[in-house]
C-alpha cells in the first residue's frame, strides 16, 4: 500500500466520528422534541422553567425551543461536515490534495470541536473529535 493511499484512508476514517456523533446528536435532539430524555436538564423543573422563559432578543421563542433548535442544527452541522469530507475523499481525493486549504480546514474544524469538547462537553465527543483530529493531521503529514 502506497503512502498516498494510507493518507486517503486516514482522512476517510477521520470523518467517521463526526458523522456518528452528528447523527447521534441530531437523533437525540429530535427525540427530545417529543419526549425530553437525553439533552435535557436532569432537574425537570429547570426544563419546565426553560419552556416558560422567553428570550430578551425575541418574544417568539422560549429558551427550551431555542435549546432544541440549537442542538438539532449543531448535530446537522457536524453530520454535514463529516459527510461532505467523506464523499469528497471517497470520490475524488485528488481534489482534496489539489485544494491546499481543505485538509488544514478539516484539521482546524476538528481541533475546534476537540477544544470545545474538552472545555464544555464530556469525554465521548472529546474522544471522537480527537480521533478525527489525529487522522486528519496524520493524513496531512503523509501528503
Amino acid at each position: 500500500m502506497k503512502i498516498h493511499e494510507i493518507a486517503q484512508y486516514l482522512f476517510q476514517i477521520g470523518t467517521i466520528p463526526f458523522i456518528a456523533l452528528g447523527l447521534l446528536h441530531t437523533l437525540y435532539s429530535l427525540a427530545d422534541v417529543i419526549k425530553p430524555r437525553k439533552l435535557t436538564p436532569r432537574n425537570d423543573q429547570v426544563r419546565q422553567m426553560m419552556t416558560e422563559t422567553g428570550m430578551k432578543i425575541t418574544n417568539r421563542t422560549t429558551l427550551w425551543l431555542a435549546w432544541l433548535g440549537f442542538n438539532i442544527s449543531h448535530g446537522i452541522g457536524v453530520l454535514f461536515f463529516g459527510l461532505i469530507f467523506l464523499l469528497i475523499a471517497l470520490y475524488d481525493f485528488k481534489l482534496i490534495q489539489s485544494i491546499k486549504f481543505l485538509i488544514p480546514l478539516a484539521i482546524l474544524m476538528s481541533a475546534s470541536y476537540f477544544v470545545l469538547a474538552i472545555r464544555f462537553w464530556f469525554y465521548i465527543p472529546a474522544i471522537g473529535t480527537g480521533i478525527g483530529l489525529i487522522c486528519f493531521t496524520l493524513s496531512y503529514l503523509m501528503l
